[in-house]
């Protein structure tokens, strides 16, 4: 079973809308029609990885001169991080034929 699936038919969710979307789009799913946005665990997890990162660049930054370097570093961990967490959609429609 897949981590990021639709919850009416189970097919993936594409990465990009995981990782690069607002909270507030809505994703249809390709398979099944059926419109999802993110769930209130997806925005927890973006606030708690916001305030985990400028801290993380700051820790890293003092090993790291190169900001660029360092930028790069909590970016990767941060789009790690929220891709590891499961079930970050909800169905926003439930009359959808699966």
């Amino acid at each position: 079973m897949a981590k990021h699936q639709c919850p009416n038919c189970h097919s993936p969710i594409s990465l990009s809308y995981l990782l690069f979307s607002k909270y507030t789009t809505q994703y249809r799913c390709v398979k099944c029609s059926a419109l999802m946005t993110s769930n209130r665990r997806r925005k927890i997890t973006g606030l708690t990885l916001a305030f985990f990162s400028a801290t993380l660049y700051s820790v890293i930054n003092s090993y790291i001169p190169n900001s660029f370097l360092a930028t790069l570093v909590v970016f990767i961990v941060f789009f790690s991080i929220l891709w590891l967490v499961p079930n970050q959609v909800e169905l926003v429609d439930e009359n959808v034929d699966g």
